[in-house]
């Protein structure tokens, strides 16, 4: 596992950021996720060092997600719609999965927002 970024402290007094997320609730998350193998959800992860936000979301193997330093994810979004090509001519399918992202979520306590189809996974907050 990658330790935690090494300017880690320094970034969380620039940003006036505390932790919500902990490594156990970032587990909980990860095993969910991998029990769920009938779904490939896209997402966005800001890390702490990074100064912009990723713009495109992507798939995501959880179980490599450790190896990034849980401790350095400002914030991690999943989209709740996947949207499957069938051809050219065909329309493409969708799947919603807002329910069973917010069960899973939910049976875990991990703190979250939701707006329309995207999950906000808050790994730290920023201080009023």
């Amino acid at each position: 596992m990658i330790k935690p970024y090494d300017g880690l402290s320094r970034i969380l007094d620039e940003k006036r950021l505390v932790p919500i997320m902990n490594n156990t609730k970032w587990n909980e998350l990860i095993a969910a996720m991998l029990s769920l193998p009938q779904i490939e959800p896209h997402v966005r992860i800001k890390y702490l060092h990074e100064d912009v936000a990723p713009k495109h979301y992507a798939p995501i193997w959880w179980e490599q997600l450790e190896h990034t330093g849980l401790a350095n994810i400002e914030w991690l979004e999943i989209k709740a719609m996947k949207e499957t090509s069938t051809g050219l001519l065909a329309p493409t399918l969708q799947a919603d999965y807002t329910d069973l992202f917010q069960e899973v979520l939910d049976k875990y306590g991990i703190p979250h927002e939701v707006e329309g189809e995207i999950f906000r996974i808050m790994g730290y907050q920023q201080l009023q």
